[in-house]
């Protein structure tokens, strides 16, 4: 009996439309940040880093095996968000055995290798993106700079981030991806239920809006292909394929003009989430003033 692979972007009720993509040769560094950074829009970049030596080298079987031999925890389910503490406790394994395990793993084994840093054997074969300015690449304020993800039909559970920009690049295998920026009129109507795992219950569909009102911007990531996602936009991730697939994903730092308004729900939450008083009067004051930059610089 084939075992069940858990799929999320699909669990979410909405009416799906593309996601804008563009030609990575299109898309000069101004037009990037203007219109999509500073307007938070994501953005499809296809054939964007077809240069770097990773495509080449990383899919041959032994490769990244013979590069590193620390240990990694590693998952048999969908990645699950928040991670918890279950993830702290998963089975270690040495990465180059678990790598094998996951070149290796029957077509409906679910594998996951969540949020590696990128072993410094490795980085010599990745580069950077022509159209990020490397000047206003600066480190990202809470997020990681670097994290790969290596899995086989693992999902990623429906989320967003609280801050910093995200590039999220194929490397190996092809993603499913679906988007959406709530509002203060369908915040509870959706935030709730997804937070509460309610659109895994088999009768989910009645815990959701049942005009399914809710548009999810989609879009299939291949090899070299990257996606631009703002803070603040969920996004649910699916692979297209059952085979062994590697992402990166980047994190730059948000323009501070550009940071979240008291007026956003997402931003409320966050705030409701600070884990004392001090530390929610701060959020309050960082949002604050990035709203009155924005006057000053809009």
């Amino acid at each position: 009996m084939a075992k069940r692979v858990v799929k999320v972007i699909d669990l979410v009720p909405g009416r799906s439309v593309q996601l804008l993509s563009i030609d990575n040769q299109a898309l000069e560094q101004e037009k990037f940040w203007r219109d999509h950074v500073c307007a938070q829009e994501p953005i499809v970049i296809r054939k964007a880093v077809l240069d770097w030596p990773a495509f080449k080298k990383w899919g041959m079987p032994g490769y990244l095996e013979a590069l590193t031999n620390r240990q990694v925890g590693v998952s048999d389910t969908f990645n699950a968000s928040p991670a918890g503490v279950w993830h702290q406790n998963l089975p270690k394994y040495r990465l180059d055995e678990a790598i094998a395990r996951l070149r290796n793993a029957a077509p409906d084994d679910t594998f996951a290798i969540r949020a590696l840093p990128i072993p410094p054997e490795w980085r010599a074969d990745l580069g950077g993106y022509d159209f990020l300015n490397a000047h206003r690449d600066l480190p990202p304020r809470a997020y990681a700079r670097d994290r790969l993800f290596i899995y086989r039909n693992a999902s990623t559970e429906w989320h967003y981030h609280t801050t910093d920009e995200t590039l999220t690049t194929q490397i190996l295998g092809t993603k499913r991806i679906s988007m959406f920026k709530l509002s203060k009129e369908n915040w509870h109507a959706y935030a709730g239920p997804i937070r509460s795992n309610l659109h895994h219950m088999d009768e989910r569909a009645r815990f959701f809006p049942a005009d399914a009102s809710l548009t999810k911007f989609e879009a299939t990531l291949g090899p070299g292909d990257v996606l631009y996602i703002p803070p603040f936009w969920w996004h649910g991730v699916d692979p297209a394929d059952n085979g062994f697939g590697i992402t990166l994903a980047h994190c730059f730092r948000t323009p501070f003009n550009r940071l979240g308004s008291l007026s956003d729900p997402a931003v409320k939450d966050v705030i409701r989430a600070q884990g004392s008083l001090m530390l929610a009067l701060r959020m309050r004051a960082f949002v604050a003033l990035g709203s009155l930059s924005r006057i000053v610089n809009p």
